[in-house]
């Protein structure tokens, strides 16, 4: 993966990159040799082991989808659980309040059955649900008389129960700002198929808008940043880690600032470097005020805009007694889940470069408002163009994770 999770195409590992499984033969006859497309990033190596079948299922950190765009280019399942439902605890922290684990698979079922065995409090992750929040999420989530049939079904459930419409009283929502100028053919016709199958299994179709969705990853690079600046602090070759010089006659080491940068420049990457000192300047005072807290409004927004369109109340903000007021008031407006691309394109070649560093962030356009809002998403393989895999995603309320890997299978099948 990349480095301390940072990059969206898997080219800053210390080890080189890892190599997208699905790379098409060059249609010109030339020989395939310096022909690699990228996994995606950062969790590009779980995805690439799980599409080439090294393994059943793999584990991956999402701070900005790092695990449903590796998903999308290598063509398997990535699916991002609301913020808190798996505990992070050993994770090498990015973004505290972004960084979720993320699960990768062949199929939802398989996503599915991992998810319920990792899916569990822990004291010592002070982010995980508690059991009293999970109790209360589920509550909720079977308050609505719509949906109950269809979190309760079984594998078995799935040839037998009206077949023609499964999803029916499902009500998907297509968010009108994705679809952005730098959406590809490819991607906007897999989207369009994928609104049309869901209709077919029953889905009503609605058009929703997020007005702020336009902001996310400005604001996602920013908030981001500053938090992998305080995070990777603690790098600093005194108390644990690379420490550039041993030796105390080294002039270097006579210096504690010295010895402290000396550190950190042999032993972190460009790409790191890079964003630390970002995530420093976005931290001084001045640009605190300009960009920081500007930074966190816009999240607040953005999880705002997600809590009007979902039909399901958010469980964070609910007190006792609600979900059996929910149960007597019936269905109410809004869309249990939305539909979108996962990216913008299939997987570009590893050897590609951009004009400038800040368009690599641009991948991560699609991926990175559900993390700011922590709510579920997951991304299943959609077709193809030109041999190389296109995924879409499907986002739906914080806490409702059952229910959108029940669409999904639907979704995938």
């Amino acid at each position: 993966m990349d480095e301390f999770g940072m990059g969206s195409k898997n080219t800053y590992s210390i080890y080189g990159p890892a190599r997208n499984p699905h790379t098409p033969q060059p249609t010109d006859g030339s020989s395939d040799e310096g022909y690699d497309h990228s996994p995606g990033g950062s969790s590009g190596g779980s995805a690439a082991a799980v599409a080439s079948g090294m393994c059943r299922a793999a584990l991956g950190s999402d701070t900005g989808g790092s695990v449903r765009l590796p998903a999308a280019w290598c063509g398997v399942v990535g699916f991002k659980p609301s913020y808190g439902r798996i505990s992070r605890y050993g994770l090498v922290p990015y973004g505290s309040s972004l960084d979720t684990v993320g699960i990768l698979a062949c199929s939802v079922q398989d996503v599915q059955e991992v998810f319920q065995a990792v899916s569990r409090p822990d004291n010592l992750d002070m982010t995980c649900m508690t059991e009293s929040l999970r109790g209360r999420i589920s509550a909720v989530s079977q308050s609505r008389s719509w949906i109950a049939r269809l979190l309760g079904q079984k594998d078995s459930d799935m040839q037998t129960v009206n077949t023609e419409k499964p999803l029916a009283g499902i009500r998907i929502g297509i968010p009108k700002e994705c679809w952005v100028k730098e959406l590809s053919e490819p991607a906007l016709d897999a989207w369009k198929q994928g609104a049309r199958r869901l209709s077919d299994l029953g889905c009503e179709i609605v058009a929703v808008s997020l007005p702020h969705l336009p902001n996310s990853l400005p604001a996602y690079y920013t908030l981001a940043l500053a938090e992998a600046s305080s995070n990777l602090a603690r790098y600093d070759g005194v108390r644990y880690g690379l420490r550039s010089s041993p030796d105390p006659r080294d002039p270097k080491t006579v210096n504690a600032s010295l010895k402290y940068s000396n550190t950190r420049s042999q032993g972190l990457g460009a790409e790191v470097q890079r964003r630390i000192l970002l995530g420093t300047y976005v931290m001084s005072e001045a640009a605190c005020r300009h960009f920081y807290l500007p930074s966190q409004k816009i999240r607040r927004l953005v999880q705002q805009d997600f809590d009007t369109v979902f039909a399901l109340p958010n469980a964070l903000h609910l007190g006792p007694g609600k979900p059996m007021e929910l149960a007597a008031a019936g269905r109410p407006a809004g869309v249990d889940a939305l539909l979108f691309p996962t990216a913008t394109d299939t997987a570009p070649l590893l050897e590609e470069r951009e004009e400038n560093t800040a368009a690599s962030y641009v991948n991560d356009v699609m991926t990175v408002p559900a993390n700011l809002a922590g709510i579920p998403a997951i991304s299943v393989p959609a077709g193809h163009k030109d041999g190389m895999p296109i995924g879409l995603q499907l986002a739906a309320q914080y806490g409702d994770d059952d229910l959108l890997l029940q669409i999904a299978r639907y979704l995938r099948a």
